[in-house]
This record gives structure tokens, sequence and C-alpha cells, in this order.
């Protein structure tokens, strides 16, 4: 143990002898360090917030929509739309779905007292709000009396009511979409960008009676929302709603279903999925400086056996055996690329600081993330110091005593 520890003085002192070449070289090691810790917190950040939105909308969301393949460039629909028919049959007899609401999408400008813009307009029923936890600051949502007589009411997001009405009250006022009136009864709470990027506030919700009628023109539907009764109970749900939607459809045993039923659980699932491949290829890009950086060690060790032959020659001529001058020069390397580490997950904890002061987005900084940072410089010091090293053992002591 003595004897190893020495090894580390000599080493420590070989590096102090040539302090600038020293961190030059542990440069790529600190910048690939610290690129490790802050993409890979990066990446593990961004999937908790995604889950966190998803978990958001409830765990026992279930979309129910007409089946779609992509051809030549275009959505093809292939089944028959998703109407009030298979509505009403699922709102009647379904018993694992206790909540449900029809969507209908539409784009459309929209004239406000202190502006206008172009915005999505979405006919839900009053489940809606709670199906997918929407609450209200300010005014009230519409209820089943204002679906059934397609009241021109609406309830608006916080981007609407910030470009529409200057940042006031809108409840009471009144927005014109594709130039029919709207009465405002309702603010939802803000919630700021969704999972793909998209501004949640950006919406205006009305009775999808009134949008079918008054805006859209038509029966159908973009899409059934549903809640099952808990989590547990989501597969039944599910099953129970294939069955109803087949029957509804006149399907037959051997047709397959028209009709996509997709549940939150399996969004997250697939959004964990996809944010772990990301996280994945970011700690991979990463992980290119920490090899440049061991190129480097590599580099300059090959110099430093080159400056230090005759000492060398002397060590092995005096009685050195080539596993002590082999373990000489690994563990300059190695320490040449810990410290490097060590500097490098220091920048990369005040990184992920910096990013959260300067954009307000949180990147945790895990100790997985440090685990790997640390653990890939190692890996580079003994990976890029050890042809170096080996290179020093197998010198001849008679030609390193005559090097000049």
């Amino acid at each position: 143990m003595t004897q190893f520890f020495k090894l580390f003085k000599v080493a420590f002192q070989a590096i102090n002898k040539n302090r600038s070449r020293s961190l030059l070289t542990m440069l790529g090691i600190i910048i690939g360090v610290a690129a490790v810790i802050m993409t890979i917190s990066a990446g593990e950040g961004a999937s908790k917030q995604v889950r966190d939105q998803i978990s958001g909308l409830g765990s026992n969301l279930m979309m129910i929509r007409t089946k779609t393949e992509h051809r030549a460039g275009v959505n093809v629909r292939m089944g028959r739309p998703l109407d009030k028919h298979d509505y009403e049959i699922l709102k009647k007899n379904a018993v694992w779905m206790p909540q449900l609401s029809p969507l209908v999408a539409l784009g459309a400008q929209v004239i406000g007292p202190d502006g206008n813009k172009s915005s999505t307009i979405y006919g839900v029923s009053s489940a809606y709000f709670n199906i997918l936890n929407r609450d209200i600051v300010l005014g009230k949502t519409f209820t089943d009396e204002d679906v059934k007589t397609a009241n021109k009411i609406c309830v608006i997001g916080e981007t609407i009511r910030e470009e529409l009405f200057s940042g006031r009250d809108p409840v009471g006022s009144q927005i014109r979409i594709n130039k029919v009136p709207f009465t405002v009864i309702g603010l939802l709470t803000a919630q700021g960008q969704g999972v793909m990027g998209q501004d949640q506030d950006d919406i205006i919700i009305a009775p999808y009676t009134t949008i079918q009628n008054r805006l859209y023109g038509g029966t159908e539907y973009n899409m059934i929302m549903a809640s099952a009764t808990s989590e547990n109970a989501i597969d039944d749900a599910k099953f129970e709603a294939t069955i109803l939607l087949r029957e509804a459809h006149k399907l037959l045993p051997d047709q397959d279903d028209d009709f996509d039923i997709t549940t939150q659980l399996e969004i997250q699932e697939v959004s964990g999925s996809v944010m772990n491949i990301l996280t994945i290829l970011l700690g991979a890009i990463g992980s290119i400086s920490l090899i440049v950086g061991g190129v480097g060690i590599m580099n300059i060790m090959l110099v430093s056996v080159t400056e230090r032959t005759r000492e060398i020659g002397t060590r092995l001529a005096i009685g050195a055996r080539e596993s002590d001058i082999l373990t000489q020069f690994l563990i300059e390397a190695i320490s040449l690329s810990l410290v490097g580490g060590i500097i490098g997950i220091i920048l990369g904890i005040l990184g992920n600081q910096l990013v959260y002061k300067l954009t307000n987005f949180i990147i945790p900084t895990s100790v997985s993330s440090i685990l790997i940072g640390f653990g890939f410089s190692v890996f580079v010091g003994v990976a890029f110091g050890y042809f170096p090293a080996r290179k020093a053992a197998k010198l001849n002591p008679i030609d390193a005593l005559r090097y000049e």
C-alpha cells in the first residue's frame, strides 16, 4: 500500500512539473465529463417533465379515434368516423367509463376587443374538464344544458386572454370565432407548454353541439375521450369500449377494429421509452469529448515517455521491474483523468444550476450522471494510458541510457 501511495506521489510530481501542459491535457476530460453530466441530466429532467405533464392528465384517461393509416404522405381513414351514435352507445352502456366527452377540433380566426389571432377551438361536453383535470381560475364551465341547447359560450386559455383582452378579466365579454359571436364564461388555469412543446393555454373550449351547428357543419367527432373508474380498471374499460364499438359498427368476428383506443398508461410507456433513448443519445454525444480527451492523454503520455527515456533506463538498470514502470505511467495517466473528471463534475453541476437560472428549466443532477461521468473518466485514463505505459515498460535499459 505504501508503494502504491509513493507511485501516486511521483505521478502528481510529474503532473505538477508541467502544469500548463497537464491542464491542457485534462481540458478534454473536463469538458467531456461536464458535457456528459449536463446532457444526461437534461435528458432526465425532460423525462421527468414529460411524465409529470402526462400524469397531470390522469392515469385513467382513454382516447378513442377512427383508425387511420399513413399512405403516400397522408393519413387515410380506415373505418367509419366516430359520431353521435357511437357516443350515445358508450354513454348508455359503459360501466367502466363513467365520464365521456366527444371532441371536435377546428382551426379558426378569433377576434377579441384588443386583437385577433388564429387558434384551435375544441368542442366538448361538460365532462371534458373532469376527464383532463382542467380547472377554472375565473368564471365557470358550461353545463349539460348548455351543450343540449348549443349555447354560444366558451372557456378560454391564458394565451387567448393575453392576446385578445390585454390580460384583463374576460368573463362576460364577447369574442368572434369565424364571425360567430361567443360569450366568454370562464378562464382556464394556466398550464404552459405541453409534452410536444405546444402552448396548452392557446385554447378555446365550447360545447361540441355549438361547434358542430355553428362552425363545423358536420356530425363527426375527431375523437371520444373517456375516463375509466380507476387506473386498475383501465384494461376493463378498454375491453368494454372495444366490444361496444364493434357492435355499433357491426364488425364481424374476423374483421379488424376500425378504431383505435389509446390509454394514458400506453402514452406514458411510449414517451418514457422515447425519452430514455434521447437521454442515452445525449450522453453518447457528450462522451465524444471524453474520447477526444483520452487521445490527448495518450499523446501527452507518449511525449512524456520520450522525454523521460533516460530516467526510465536508469530505473530499469538499478532493478525496477517492467511492472513498476508500467504502473507508474499508468497511474500518471489515471491521475490526469481523475483530476479532470473531478473538475468536470463540479463544472457539470454548476452548469446545470446556470441553465436553471437562465431558462427556469429544472435539470436535476442525478447521482447516476455523476457516476457515469466519473466512470468514463477513469476508463479513459486506463484505456488511453495503457499503451504509453506499456511502451515505457518495454524500453531496453541499455538503449534508454544511451538516449540523448
